[in-house]
């Protein structure tokens, strides 16, 4: 494979996953049922809602006790999109595991990723992240180390369409100044990452890590360490 001049990696499954191995709504579920709480059945849009103010206001560097207040106010939200009666004066004492639950800290990266990016970055490769995510996902990537890596991070609910939308993945390239030709995208799902990408034109490679894509023909990897060795 010819070295591209730039790389677009897919976020969730790709670079990280649930560190727990459980979704953030199951948790969510789990966690009201442990504290004797119940709300409207579990639909992820309500995280579009939530994150919306999320991003807004929340910063990794701000204060423990800045944070806290941000988890605070994300939790009043949360709970009133999703139906749970909370009395007000208790929201508080919820927001530490709200927190746990829908923060950065949900997430752990693939043991590889970091340092499969750096590697890839002294390189003088231009790196962008294409994810159909809320808004905030930049925070997410500072607290989990690996923001400095791109030039570029764009989640679907900043640009109003998802993968596998072209309009994503041509937003990336004006935003990396860069040409499809000279693109890769790197990505878990057959749809959006591998389909998107080439209808916008993208050189795409699949990243299989649970041996599920047997049938696909085009090229894969079974980690982002076998894509170091075919780049590198």
């Amino acid at each position: 494979m010819t070295t591209p001049v730039a790389i677009t990696f897919d976020w969730y499954g790709t670079l990280a996953d649930h560190r727990l191995g459980v979704g953030r709504g199951r948790q969510f579920r789990d966690y009201l049922a442990s504290q004797g709480l119940s709300g409207d059945p579990w639909d992820r849009r309500v995280l579009y809602e939530v994150f919306d103010y999320y991003a807004g206001v929340y910063r990794p560097e701000l204060s423990d006790s800045e944070q806290r207040s941000v988890w605070t106010e994300f939790t009043r939200l949360l709970f009133k999109s999703s139906k749970v009666s909370c009395p007000p004066d208790q929201i508080g004492a919820h927001a530490h595991a709200i927190s746990e639950i829908f923060g950065s800290s949900c997430f752990r990266l693939f043991a590889e990723a970091k340092e499969t990016l750096s590697a890839l970055k002294t390189k003088d490769l231009r790196l962008g992240l294409i994810s159909n995510w809320q808004r905030g996902l930049h925070c997410f990537c500072e607290e989990l180390g690996i923001a400095p890596y791109f030039d570029v991070i764009i989640s679907s609910a900043d640009v109003g369409y998802e993968k596998p939308d072209p309009r994503i993945f041509r937003e990336a390239l004006t935003r990396l100044r860069t040409s499809p030709e000279e693109t890769l995208h790197v990505g878990d799902s057959i749809d959006d990452d591998i389909g998107g990408a080439k209808a916008a034109g993208l050189d795409a490679l699949l990243v299989d890590r649970r041996g599920v894509h047997a049938g696909f023909s085009g090229r894969k990897v079974s980690d982002l360490h076998e894509l170091r060795r075919i780049l590198l």
